[in-house]
This record gives C-alpha cells, sequence and structure tokens, in this order.
C-alpha cells in the first residue's frame, strides 16, 4: 500500500481528465501520475532513501501535492511544515523529526538557511524552482531531466507515510505519527461519504494542513473528481474564481464563510454550481450555517477530528447533516463520551469524546509519555474535546478540555508563545489565554508582568513577536498586569484570567 497511488482507479479509467487546476494551469490524471514519478526518482537520485525524512516548506501549490507524493512513492517520510511558521518554530520541527532534507519556496528559503546550522540532519535543501544557486537541487529542474524509473521501494499499509506537527497543551508542538493506511484510509473514506467522480471541488483552505490536504485533495483524487488548489484565501479572487472555474463542492473553515457571506455585491455573484460545502478544525456557529444555507443557497456538511486521526473521525454527508453536529463516526470509527473516570456516558450527557478505528495513528514521535496520555491501551484516542452524542450516534461539540486556543482553524498552543515572548527583555512573565474574536471565533491575549522598572507597549510588543511567530499566534490584545496569578505549584491560574475577559452582568 502507498499513499500515492491512492488516484490509480482514476488514472486507468481517465487518464486525461484534469485532475488539478490552480491558477490558470491544468494537470491530469496522467501528467500528476509522471510528475509523482519523476519527483520519486529524483528525491532518491539526490541520496535520499527508504525511510528518511523530506519536510515541505512550502503554500498552497501543486507542487506541495507532487512533492508529498512523490516522496511517499519513492518511500521516504513526509513532514508537511506549517508554511507560516517563523525561524524558531521552523527550526524546533526540522530538528524534532530529524529531517534529512527540505523541498522550499524562494520566499521561505531565507528562514532554512538562517536555522540550517541548527538541524544536524538536514543535509539537502531542494529549491521549488532553479534561481542560478548552484548550491541547492531544483525540484522544476527533477521534474524535467529525472529518468522516472525506480525501484518500488514495496510500502506496507503499518509504514510511517507522513509527521504533522500539532499543538497540545503543553511543552512544544508534537509529531504526529500517520501509517500510509491512516491516511489511504481517511482520504478514500471520506471520498465515499461526500464526493463522486464529476465533482470539483474548491480547496480554499491551505493543504500544508490535513483538512485540506487529505480530506479535501487526497478525498476527491481518490474518486476520480478535480480538485482546485487556491493559494492564499482572499474572498474576492475565491468569488471570481467561484464564477469562472463553476465548481460542485467548496471546503474551508469557518472564519472564510463569515468573509465569504460579508463581501459587497454578494447577491449579484453566480455561485450556483456549489451543490454543498464542508467545514471543519473549528466549530461552525449555528447562525453562520443558516446563512450559508439561505443567502448562498449551499448545502452544508460538517466533520470533526485531529491531526491525531488522520484529520477526520466523524463526519455525514451533507443530506444527512444535523446542524450543530459534526457527525457520526466515519467508515470503522467508533465514537464514545466518557466521564472523568473514563466511565462511558448515555446518550445526551456531556464528557470527554473518544474515537478509536483505523483513523487513530500511532501517536507522538519521541513522545512515549504524551502518546500514552491520550491513545489508551484499548486503541481509544481521548480528544479533550467536550461533547455529547444523541441516540442515533451524532456528535455534539460543547467545548474544549484543553488550554489550546483555535484561530479560525489554527491551533495556538499558550506555552508556545508564551516561551517565546519570555525572550522579551522587557518581560518578567507572561501567560496566554483565548478570547472571543468575531471572526475567527478566538484569538490570543497575553497578560504580561513587566521586570521592576521597565515600560512598554502593545505596538512594541507586538512587533517582537511579529518577528518570531506565525501571525495567527501573535496576541491581538495585551494586558499588563503587576504580577501573574499562579498556583503554589506554579500554574498560571488561567480561569482567573478567563473571568476577567467575561462580560460584566449589570
Amino acid at each position: 500500500m502507498n499513499v500515492s497511488r491512492i488516484f490509480n482507479r482514476p488514472l486507468k479509467e481517465t487518464p486525461e481528465k484534469t485532475a488539478l487546476i490552480f491558477e490558470n494551469r491544468r494537470i491530469s490524471y496522467a501528467e500528476l501520475d509522471a510528475l509523482i514519478d519523476r519527483a520519486a526518482a529524483g528525491f532518491l537520485k539526490l541520496g535520499l532513501k527508504k525511510g528518511d525524512v523530506l519536510s515541505l516548506f512550502l503554500p498552497s501549490l501543486p507542487e506541495l501535492i507532487i512533492g508529498y507524493l512523490g516522496a511517499v512513492r519513492a518511500g521516504l517520510t513526509v513532514n508537511v511544515v506549517n508554511a507560516l511558521l517563523k525561524e524558531q518554530e521552523v527550526a524546533y520541527i526540522l530538528k524534532d523529526c530529524q529531517a534529512q532534507a527540505v523541498l522550499v519556496d524562494t520566499t521561505r528559503l531565507p528562514i532554512i538557511e538562517a536555522v540550517r546550522s541548527e538541524v544536524p540532519s538536514l543535509s539537502t535543501v531542494i529549491q521549488l524552482q532553479g534561481t542560478g544557486n548552484a548550491g541547492y537541487p531544483a525540484l522544476d529542474d527533477l521534474l524535467r531531466n529525472t529518468d522516472p524509473v525506480f525501484e518500488d521501494p514495496g510500502m506496507k499499509g503499518s509504514d510511517l507515510c507522513h509527521l504533522l506537527y500539532t499543538s497540545g497543551t503543553t511543552g512544544w508542538p508534537k509529531g504526529v505519527m500517520a501509517t500510509h493506511l491512516n491516511i489511504w484510509h481517511n482520504a478514500t473514506e471520506f471520498g465515499k461519504v461526500h464526493f463522486q467522480p464529476q465533482d470539483t471541488i474548491m480547496v480554499a483552505t491551505p493543504i500544508f494542513h490535513c483538512w485540506g490536504l487529505v480530506n479535501g485533495t487526497f478525498g476527491m483524487l481518490s474518486r476520480g473528481g478535480t480538485v482546485i488548489t487556491v493559494e492564499r484565501f482572499y474572498p474576492d479572487k475565491v468569488l471570481d474564481d467561484l464564477e469562472r472555474l463553476k465548481p460542485t463542492a467548496f471546503i474551508g473553515v469557518p472564519p472564510m464563510y463569515n468573509l465569504i457571506l460579508k463581501q459587497p455585491g454578494l447577491a449579484l455573484r453566480d455561485l450556483s454550481s456549489v451543490v454543498f460545502c464542508l467545514s471543519a478544525a473549528t466549530k461552525m456557529p449555528e447562525n453562520l450555517i443558516h446563512q450559508i444555507e439561505e443567502t448562498l443557497k449551499w448545502r452544508y456538511a460538517e466533520a470533526w477530528g485531529l491531526t491525531e486521526v488522520s484529520c477526520v473521525g466523524a463526519t455525514s454527508p451533507y443530506r444527512e447533516t444535523r446542524i450543530g453536529s459534526c457527525g457520526r463516526g466515519m467508515a470503522d470509527a467508533r465514537m464514545k463520551v466518557v466521564d472523568e473516570s473514563g466511565r462511558t456516558l448515555p446518550p445526551r450527557e456531556q464528557g470527554e469524546l473518544c474515537v478509536r478505528g483505523t483513523c487513530v495513528t500511532r501517536g507522538y514521535l519521541n513522545k512515549p509519555e504524551a502518546t500514552g496520555q491520550v491513545f489508551d491501551p484499548e486503541g481509544w484516542f481521548h480528544s479533550g474535546d467536550i461533547a455529547y452524542m444523541d441516540e442515533e450516534g451524532y456528535a455534539y461539540i460543547v467545548d474544549r478540555k484543553k488550554d489550546m486556543i483555535n484561530v479560525g482553524g489554527e491551533k495556538v498552543f499558550p506555552s508556545e508563545v508564551e516561551d517565546m515572548m519570555l525572550a522579551h527583555p522587557q518581560i518578567k512573565d507572561v501567560v496566554i489565554i483565548g478570547i472571543a474574536d468575531d471572526l475567527k471565533g478566538e484569538a490570543p491575549k497575553a497578560f504580561i508582568q513587566l521586570k521592576e522598572g521597565e515600560s512598554s507597549t502593545y505596538e512594541e510588543i507586538k512587533a517582537f513577536c511579529k518577528a518570531r511567530m506565525a501571525p495567527y499566534k501573535v496576541p491581538v490584545a495585551v494586558e499588563f498586569l503587576d504580577e501573574i496569578p499562579r498556583s503554589a505549584a506554579g500554574k498560571a491560574l488561567r480561569r482567573l484570567l478567563r473571568e476577567r475577559e467575561k462580560p460584566q452582568q449589570p
């Protein structure tokens, strides 16, 4: 089993059909397969071997799809890096997964050059395009000039396919180990639920996240449909492309739908080609679902999952969607809600949502203790999401148990941001919490205790953060305190800080 073969059926039956659309570029199934072969052979020619880790540090381009599938076809393990990350974050991930090579575009190459000395395992840097710099091989050269013949690495379903890094409640991001079976099963089963060969999907969410890559892109390719890749979401451009390309399905996250609905002149747009849309990553407000169905005239379907479950554990087709619910366990996924003692709760009672099945990954790279905390011996993954289930197995997410902040689908890990902010020379102590945000659902706020005699401003703190972390991690608000509330054990009392953010009752 090799995930790069996930579209073998449409490759055989409709080789000339368009598989990918990007801007004015169209790639057929036959062309895509040939490019993947050349990428695989090219990576091996550079000296990479089965099991080596190739990191992809790219925006949402077709080359990310080609690079991913080419790497796994060659027997490599792929590490997809969020294209918004900055130096310190990228260095941590590349060191943790011991990346042997990285494929990077021109914009992000300076970041790789800056951190390369911190990553001893990193022996090969591959540019996206040749720039005359003889020091780095280029993917476009490999795709043009490499003989596509190479030895099949003979991958098994249990072999590691990719490492995607996710945040939790303590420490830095963790590398989730997903096998070829995990990804193949999740993509194909999601495709069976939602897509038909005649469908075209616009994947507006980034494909350097598993929602857009595994479920949107690979899910559609497995069915023989067409995928429209969007490099970056701009609502006016997306509306132009919806009218021009006329997809039948759309996949995004709640803030994207919110922005689309607020676009001027929306009523004059012809968006009638879209039959249904999909959302995940963060809970969709029910009033927004009603606006989508009433204003856009799109049917709505939701999914629930995390990187740890390959990415979808629950979903339902739009014809069976219940507003407020994220669906039922997908394929062989079983779900249950448990209390703090682990007792399975009856329908309608709230507790922690757990899932078991082929979707559950192997855990966290090099972190057996963290793995053991959420992946139990019976195969259940404990999600940290508070939910209840109805009598027919539909799950309803209520809240999160963890401190993670969900910024429009981007997961922000408070302690990671705190660690980076503590490098500021005027900051003595800092705690990050999530606050309500009309557009993104949540956003980070910083409570800061300055060193004695020091002073600072929000604008200065913001500038410091912007230079060191991804934009969605930068606090949108700062409050300076005389002292950060902490317990006797030194734990930040986030509950007290959250209480400060609640509206005061009249």
